[in-house]
């Protein structure tokens, strides 16, 4: 008799979500998919993904079908920060999943620049950076394992898209460091995590190379034949944007035994520019 299929929940159906649910589907068993929605307008753009959407409002309302759904379930989430969403949706999936992943991101580290890793400290004085701490010890707390992620970008979304745009403008000189992250390889080390069983650990996410903005994008319009962009303040761009970090992810690499997709972003944008190509 065939074993039964694996369940993946995702709270969240996003770009990390949908490029999870492709990678689930390669595996030699299956899984069964299943993905949350504030709202009954996105079920069918999530269906149309292979993936059956649950409408959950509110993690405090009625949960009776997703509850279902996580029982002995691996669940990922991705929602953003919410301290209440956190903290009621972690005490749900560590009352029914068999596994939980949290997708968190590198902005903890805040203004804190230069090579960081698992050992770095994290900046308690950013807004930006407390409101994802506190929710990662709601996950941390029911035994998740916790995924840093940089800069995401893949499938179809990433930098190319904002000068092919010309909205983009070049953070100050362009100096400052930044680490990014293919979506396909961050499902890959979800998906691992999930798998293999890891101790309860907190990973860094992030490819080989980590560049300035402006080597990224003087690569970039070299082979979209497009001009320079100007630049504007580093102080007034997104916070995002004004980091200066180089992430060193080789221990989840490692720990996990990854083997990158696209090790560097030119690997990763190649394939970007040819799905550009190819669609255009």
């Amino acid at each position: 008799m065939a074993s039964e299929k694996r369940k993946l929940v995702f709270l969240g159906v996003g770009q990390v979500a949908r490029a999870l649910a492709d990678k689930a589907r390669e595996t030699n068993h299956g899984y069964e998919l299943y993905g949350t929605t504030r709202s009954a307008e996105h079920a069918d753009a999530i269906r149309s993904a292979g993936i059956e959407p649950i409408i959950v409002p509110t993690f405090s309302g009625n949960v009776e079908q997703l509850t279902a759904a996580m029982k002995d379930a691996f669940v990922v989430a991705t929602f953003p920060p919410e301290p209440s969403s956190d903290c009621q949706a972690s005490v749900l999936a560590e009352a029914s999943a068999a596994k939980i992943v949290y997708v968190s991101s590198t902005s903890v580290y805040g203004k804190i620049e230069g090579t960081i890793d698992e050992n770095t400290s994290e900046d308690f004085k950013s807004p930006q950076s407390t409101t994802r701490l506190q929710a990662e010890e709601s996950w941390w707390s029911v035994g998740a394992t916790i995924i840093r992620a940089p800069g995401i970008y893949g499938r179809g979304s990433g930098l190319h898209h904002r000068l092919l745009s010309g909205q983009y403008r070049l953070p100050g000189d362009g100096g400052n460091y930044v680490s990014r992250i293919h979506v396909d390889d961050l499902s890959a080390m979800i998906l691992r995590a999930l798998e293999v069983e890891p101790e309860e650990s907190i990973y860094l996410a992030g490819d080989r190379l980590p560049t300035t903005h402006r080597e990224l994008v003087e690569w970039l319009v070299e082979r979209l034949s497009l001009p320079f962009p100007e630049s504007v303040p580093l102080e007034s761009c997104h916070y995002t944007q004004q980091g200066n970090r180089k992430i060193d992810a080789r221990k989840i690499v490692s720990d996990l035994k990854i083997e990158l997709k696209y090790p560097t972003y030119k690997e990763g944008y190649g394939e970007e520019l040819s799905r550009l190509q190819r669609t255009s």
